[in-house]
Formats: C-alpha cells, sequence, structure tokens
C-alpha cells in the first residue's frame, strides 16, 4: 500500500514536470541558507553517497492536489551543490520568497 501511494505521488510530477531555476541562487551556500528560506525539509536520503534534502509543497486546484519538490544536493564542504525544482509551476511558485521593507 506505501508504494502504491509513493506512485500516485510522483504521476502528477512525472506528467506535468517543469524545472526552475530560481533555487539555482542557492548553490555554494551551506544547507542552513535553504532551510532559512523555506523552512525543514520532509526528507533527507541518500543519492550516490551524498545526502539530498527534499522540500515539497502541496496545491489544491480544483479540488486536485499538485505538487512541487525542490531538491537540494550538497557537495564539497557540505555546501549546496546542486538545487532543482520539479512539479507543477504554480505549486512551485508557493517556494518564491517575498521580502518586505518595513516603512520607518
Amino acid at each position: 500500500m506505501k508504494a502504491s501511494l509513493v506512485l500516485a505521488l510522483l504521476i502528477p510530477l512525472a506528467a506535468c514536470a517543469s524545472t526552475a531555476n530560481g533555487p539555482s541562487r542557492l548553490t555554494g551556500q551551506e544547507l542552513d541558507a535553504a532551510v532559512a528560506l523555506y523552512g525543514p525539509w520532509a526528507e533527507q536520503i541518500e543519492l550516490r553517497g551524498k545526502p539530498l534534502y527534499i522540500w515539497r509543497r502541496r496545491l489544491v486546484q480544483n479540488g486536485a492536489p499538485h505538487y512541487c519538490e525542490l531538491r537540494v544536493e550538497l557537495g564539497f564542504r557540505q555546501t549546496i551543490r546542486q538545487a532543482t525544482m520539479q512539479g507543477l509551476a504554480d505549486a512551485c511558485r508557493l517556494f518564491a520568497v517575498r521580502s518586505e521593507t518595513l516603512a520607518k
């Protein structure tokens, strides 16, 4: 049952895959930079012997859930080697970082 749930979650990602360049600004920074922007990661796995951290966002449109994943791979000296986003574009927009200037 668990495998079918994972497949059900991945099928929408495969059908609507897109890559965004937004997370590329994280390259070369420490993992704390991603945590500061996006909060705690949802999952950590090992890929080719290196840690991979995954953040997920969920968006419901017309009653159907859609997903986006941000994947951060660490490299030299535990800095971010690569950061990629994949999923429905509207769901990936949930990773947008907004800044506000405080008026004095």
